[in-house]
């Protein structure tokens, strides 16, 4: 960055108003290059350890919505802090991560950054964090709420049972069945195929 406004004019479309001070704080106290990717569909964010006298790297995927990208942000920035404090031998989310990313995020909480439904399960989350959000998911499907989500897109947790959806590049059309463990059981109409559906999963639903 050119000068000291620069990661704030490039942070501001992306993560929270009231978080940018707090976040470029943090920043800058790991130097390192923050990369703001388009969508990967395998991974939200990635840590990339340099070689010594070399930066290390931060990717960030650029579709997030604020709350999801500061977080997702802030648990990168703790596999840097977890790697210059214990070294390159660590488990990626083992204990030292745990302990650098509670460290890192901390400051973040109670500041009126997130609104209620993420910051009460985010809390929990943190009590023992996994390696994804998505690994909780009464966080996830708050974060979920503030992606960017057309007039007719849902969640399909929050359909009733028996509503009819679409889903998928091919626009099949399914019929919303009762949940078996962790996944709804979901019919495709035209074939009559049962398939397991994530309760997460964005939907086009009709009104």
């Amino acid at each position: 960055m050119k000068n000291s406004t620069d990661l704030e004019k490039a942070l501001e479309r992306f993560i929270p108003a009231n978080s940018i001070e707090l976040a470029c704080e943090l920043l800058r106290k790991y130097p390192h290059h923050l990369v703001i990717t388009p969508p990967r569909s395998t991974k939200h964010g990635h840590f990339k350890p340099a070689p010594k006298g070399q930066r290390h790297e931060i990717t960030v995927n650029g579709n997030l919505n604020p709350y999801a990208f500061l977080i997702t942000m802030v648990h990168e920035v703790a596999h840097l802090v977890a790697h210059l404090e214990y070294g390159h031998r660590i488990q990626p989310h083992g204990q030292e991560w745990k302990d650098s990313f509670k460290l890192v995020m901390r400051p973040f909480f109670n500041k009126g950054i997130f609104p209620d439904d993420i910051e009460v399960p985010l809390k929990r989350y943190m009590m023992d964090p996994g390696a994804t959000t998505h690994s909780d998911f009464h966080l996830f499907k708050a974060l979920t709420k503030y992606d960017r989500m057309g007039p007719y897109t849902r969640i399909l947790d929050d359909l009733p049972i028996g509503t009819i959806f679409i889903y998928g590049r091919d626009k099949k059309v399914f019929k919303k069945g009762e949940q078996l463990r962790k996944r709804y059981q979901c019919t495709e109409l035209a074939t009559k195929y049962v398939y397991l559906f994530d309760p997460l999963a964005k939907v086009f639903v009709k009104d």
